[in-house]
């Protein structure tokens, strides 16, 4: 297992895709609907995840807004999500995204404003070992892909 932290808007609902990113593209694996659900407590989510690596990782593929609608909201066909890996064992911070525009469709962006000493102090609210983890942790970054219409959730 692994342990994935990043920064996304206050309570919100996100679902994680399963995929290959080759540099070129995102290719979606396993039936179109197969998503981790994970949830954003004081603005990051921590999330326990089966470990994937090198080309194999998880991309935000819908998010839905703490807003009091259940609209889950998708990228566009081709529109950039980011993705990362889930390194076994270890606890990595992978940066923050923000929603951009929630009209008709999903726009998010890097948020820039993320460090490990704020993804620690807001962990530590829940387990202290891992904020310590995550304190002497590296920041990896997000890449940004685009996501083909074939990932869709039917």
């Amino acid at each position: 297992m692994a342990v994935v932290v990043f920064a996304a808007p206050p309570r919100a609902k996100l679902w994680l895709y399963q995929g290959v990113d080759d540099g070129a593209g995102w290719t979606c694996e396993g039936a179109a609907g197969e998503t981790v659900q994970v949830a954003s407590e004081g603005g990051f989510v921590v999330a326990k995840l089966p470990a994937r690596t090198g080309k194999e990782k998880y991309a935000i593929g819908e998010i839905a807004m703490a807003d009091g609608s259940d609209r889950r909201l998708q990228p566009g066909a081709n529109t950039k999500v980011p993705t990362f890996n889930a390194v076994p064992g270890k606890v990595t911070l992978v940066g923050g995204v923000k929603v951009l525009d929630v009209g008709e469709g999903l726009s998010l962006l890097p948020d820039p404003s993320v460090t490990r000493l704020r993804a620690a102090r807001v962990v530590a609210r829940k387990d202290r070992k891992m904020s310590a983890s995550l304190a002497k942790g590296k920041v990896a970054r997000m890449s940004w892909v685009a996501m083909p219409d074939s990932c869709e959730r039917r």
